[in-house]
């Protein structure tokens, strides 16, 4: 476990991880040929700038409006990120975490410069042991409270249970989703989740090369059978 606290988007990131990444990524804009959706996404991040210094680039194509870059410094005691969407008229955004390697706390903030307002105000925080990670965030301009838990079973095997609890204020709705990974060769990671709503998730990754990977995901809800079942696949280049 580090001693950093990390930058924002750390908060709860061992369990969003696991619940969440490398499924199927929709984005809002995505191209559409027959019955497939496609989105090419392309991260690029340079490390040692300076001590604790790395600049980060997110692109995303069609959705433009993802496009940014970020730059990020780390010490022992806080993490400070600041990025600028590569828009006409650009959305800012800053946020900030402290503490220690057990606890950590921040806040995140974006500013529309089109309409001049807050556009997100968030904040979080999470407790960090060898046996147990809890992060509580507040998003959605304070719509969202969600509560996330990850909990190691095997670190040699990338074996882990995670879960989430999200609660949405002006709706009244709240929502569970369990998930568990589990590596069942040094080359492959299989995820499964669960969500209260009916929704059912499931992935296979290979890394066929070192640098390369290659991720089969499915989803489908149960509980709505007018909506169809999803099939994604991602194949993605590491260095």
């Amino acid at each position: 476990m580090g001693k950093q606290p990390g930058i924002y988007s750390d908060i709860g990131k061992n369990a969003t991880d696991l619940l969440y990444g490398d499924y199927i990524r929709q984005s809002p804009i995505p191209y559409h040929y027959n019955l497939i959706d496609w989105n090419l996404y392309f991260k690029c991040q340079v490390s040692g700038i300076a001590p604790g210094l790395s600049t980060l680039l997110k692109l995303c194509i069609p959705d433009l409006r993802s496009n940014k870059v970020e730059v990020q410094y780390m010490n022992d005691y806080f993490g400070v990120t600041t990025g600028i969407s590569l828009t006409k008229s650009p959305l800012l955004s800053l946020s900030g975490v402290t503490g220690l390697g057990f606890f950590s706390i921040g806040t995140d903030i974006s500013f529309d410069t089109a309409t001049k307002t807050l556009a997100e105000y968030n904040a979080g925080l999470s407790f960090n042991t060898e046996i147990l990670t809890a992060s509580f965030t507040l998003s959605d301009k304070a719509d969202t409270l969600r509560a996330h838990f990850y909990r190691p079973i095997l670190p040699i095997t990338s074996t882990g249970i995670a879960a989430e609890l999200t609660h949405r204020f002006i709706s009244k709705q709240t929502t569970v989703t369990l998930g568990a990974q589990h590596c069942l060769f040094p080359f492959m990671l299989i995820k499964a989740r669960v969500t209260s709503d009916g929704s059912l998730g499931a992935l296979v990754q290979n890394n066929v090369f070192s640098a390369l990977s290659l991720t089969i995901a499915t989803e489908l809800n149960v509980m709505n059978a007018m909506k169809p079942a999803k099939l994604g696949f991602t194949l993605a280049f590491k260095h």
